[in-house]
């Protein structure tokens, strides 16, 4: 048995190894950028202020004009999301654009920003690109690699990668793991190789639940891509106007269900689907379940009401689909969640670097003097 156990430890740290040299680099680029990604709605706010802080007017132009304005604008779509309602009297509306692609590497995401004073574009632009906006542009790398459908895919199997490098690194530091948890190991630093051990050793146990989570939350939402429907590409078609309007399905989900908050409405771009009035349902008190979980759905010629969604009364597996969304990006609390979101979602980044420092050692050991 021992044996056996000796032998596992020592395949173990071979495969966590070359896993930390291949995957070593995405785990730095993961943890960089999801840590910023936990406040980038603050920060966004923060750094565009030309859109959160206008001069309110005497009237405002109906969501109805503004989604028609821009289906007109911007052909070729595949979804339309009025993704935010203005949250004050000084605020945008913001519309998020699914594009149809030409190529699998292309992007697909676009936003507009609209004033609702004046019904005209205050800023746009596509996920993509640098400029318009670094917080979008840094959510589709973090992502898809800005590579589009491939991209997705290789975030996919790099999850699961991040994975097996935790498994095998538990095996590798089982016996330390008590010590690390009660504080009894001793961080060294006679030299920068005795620091990057303990450090890498220290980190990994405490933030291993954390990273797991993390790793496996994000192959979990990308795991359709294993399956090759996903990877073709939707036909180039019109855009399909639906003739019911958006502030009044917008009010009659509001009525349907008092104390129902609408946060967002995905509008249907070809004829036939359906508008989804999706928010937060008063009876839902799930922190996992907070947000835009429910909806009520909306016929798109007529306007009747169809059905309505309420999350915590649906099957454990479309429960689990958006509780891994809210895991991973750690949107179900408050400010003091994100701060530790952000601390242990830099562990990787620090497993990353230490893990190279260990490789150096073995690889080029310290020359004895003398």
């Amino acid at each position: 048995m021992k044996q056996w156990i000796n032998r596992l430890t020592k395949v173990s740290f071979r495969i966590h190894g070359w896993l930390g040299l291949t995957v070593g680099l995405f785990f730095l680029l993961y943890g960089l950028s999801g840590s910023l990604l936990v406040f980038r709605h603050d920060l966004d706010r923060y750094f565009n202020p030309e859109l959160h802080h206008l001069k309110p007017g005497n009237t405002t132009v109906p969501a109805d004009d503004m989604y028609r304005m821009i289906l007109r604008t911007h052909p070729n779509l595949k979804k339309l999301v009025l993704h935010d309602f203005p949250c004050d009297r000084f605020d945008s509306y913001e519309f998020m654009l699914y594009k149809r692609q030409e190529n699998l590497t292309d992007n697909y995401l676009y936003f507009v920003f609209v004033n609702p004073y004046t019904g005209k574009i205050i800023k746009e632009g596509d996920y993509g690109e640098l400029s318009p906006s670094f917080f979008r542009w840094l959510y589709t790398l973090h992502y898809s690699l800005q590579m589009g459908i491939p991209g997705m895919f290789i975030t996919a199997i790099i999850g699961l990668l991040m994975l097996l490098s935790l498994l095998t690194g538990t095996i590798i530091y089982r016996k330390h793991f008590w010590q690390a948890l009660r504080f009894k190991s001793v961080l060294r630093f006679s030299n920068w190789r005795t620091g990057a051990s303990s450090l890498h050793r220290i980190i990994g146990v405490w933030s291993l639940i954390f990273n797991m989570v993390l790793f496996f939350t994000g192959f979990w939402m990308l795991r359709e891509y294993f399956s090759p429907s996903m990877w073709t590409l939707p036909k180039q078609q019109e855009n399909y106007l639906v003739p019911a309007n958006i502030d009044r399905i917008v009010m009659k989900a509001k009525n349907h269900v008092i104390g129902f908050k609408p946060i967002a409405v995905n509008i249907p771009t070809v004829k036939g689907g359906e508008i989804l009035v999706r928010g937060h349902m008063p009876s839902t008190t799930n922190l996992l379940l907070q947000g835009k979980a429910s909806s009520i759905a909306f016929d798109a010629e007529t306007g009747a009401l169809k059905k309505q969604t309420i999350i915590d009364k649906q099957s454990m597996e479309e429960r689990f689909e958006y509780m891994a969304y809210q895991l991973h990006a750690g949107y179900f609390g408050g400010d003091v969640l994100k701060w530790i979101y952000v601390f242990f979602g830099l562990s990787p980044a620090f497993l990353s670097i230490t893990g190279s420092l260990l490789w150096m050692k073995r690889k080029y050991p310290q020359r004895r003097k003398g």
